[in-house]
């Protein structure tokens, strides 16, 4: 435990550092996802003529957004940490320093979604700012956000997982993880209710489109997430998540593996 606490701390610290020493990437990424969102605000905007039409689909829409900002931090994130450390030549240094290097990408998970949080914040408040629509959202719903939010970016991770575990043994998969998180963005707006059953169940095995569903159900309408009918969705996105958390790691581990065998992991 107390190895896990020096991990935190020195994965805060590192990320702190990069932050302020690296300003422009920030600043930069966050004016391209703001950007981003407007040129489809405004295309929506001129497809849908009825302003109150526009007006009661712009939360959802909005939420969508955010969360496939939570999908394209978790995928691409530790993916493209192992590809800059074997880029850079230290990526050998830190698996000597830290032999369980699936528990290190776990820490910085938890790490870089703290700082998503704060980075999702500022977007949020922009783009409300921007649209002049604001989620309003109560002190009662603020834990249960926190709580859907949490299981369906831990089940994303997995798939950040999966994509780590190929950097360490193909080295460059920037393609790869771009259409992957296209994809993601497609299933974001994804008009899912009206798709055939088996179709719906198919895609709801997925953490983002459960775990939207739910969300925008406490912060769209302001239902109870813990009610009899709700609390089987909750409890499935629960193992969903876990499920796909899991075989993230089982990936990794058997890339890690492959890697090291090959003598891959001090080379690039």
């Amino acid at each position: 435990m107390l190895q896990v606490l020096k991990l935190v701390r020195a994965e805060t610290l590192r990320s702190l550092l990069l932050t302020v020493r690296y300003p422009l990437e920030l600043v930069v990424g966050l004016g391209i996802m703001y950007s981003i969102f407007m040129g489809l605000f405004l295309g929506a905007s001129a497809l849908v003529r009825d302003p109150q039409v526009l007006s009661a689909s712009l939360d959802g829409f909005v939420i969508s957004y955010v969360m496939w900002f939570f999908v394209i931090s978790a995928i691409s994130r530790l993916a493209f940490q192992i590809q800059m450390e074997a880029q850079i030549g230290v990526l050998e240094q830190i698996v000597l320093n830290y032999p369980r290097l699936l528990l290190l990408l776990l820490v910085r998970s938890v790490v870089d979604f703290g700082g998503s949080l704060v980075v999702v914040a500022i977007l949020l408040l922009s783009i409300m700012a921007t649209t002049g629509k604001w989620l309003t959202v109560g002190a009662e719903h603020i834990l249960p956000l926190l709580l859907l939010l949490v299981l369906t970016v831990a089940g994303i991770y997995g798939f950040g997982l999966i994509f780590a575990g190929m950097a360490l043994v193909y080295k460059r998969i920037g393609q790869v993880g771009s259409i992957v998180q296209f994809a993601f963005f497609l299933l974001a707006y994804l008009p899912i209710e009206q798709l055939s059953t088996g179709a719906r169940v198919l895609l709801y095995a997925l953490p983002l489109t459960l775990g939207l569903r739910l969300i925008k159900l406490i912060a769209v309408q302001h239902g109870n997430v813990f009610s009899e009918g709700n609390l089987v969705l909750l409890l499935a996105l629960a193992l969903d998540s876990a499920l796909y958390l899991l075989a993230g790691a089982a990936v990794f581990r058997l890339c890690e593996r492959q890697a090291r065998l090959d003598g891959r992991l001090g080379q690039y």
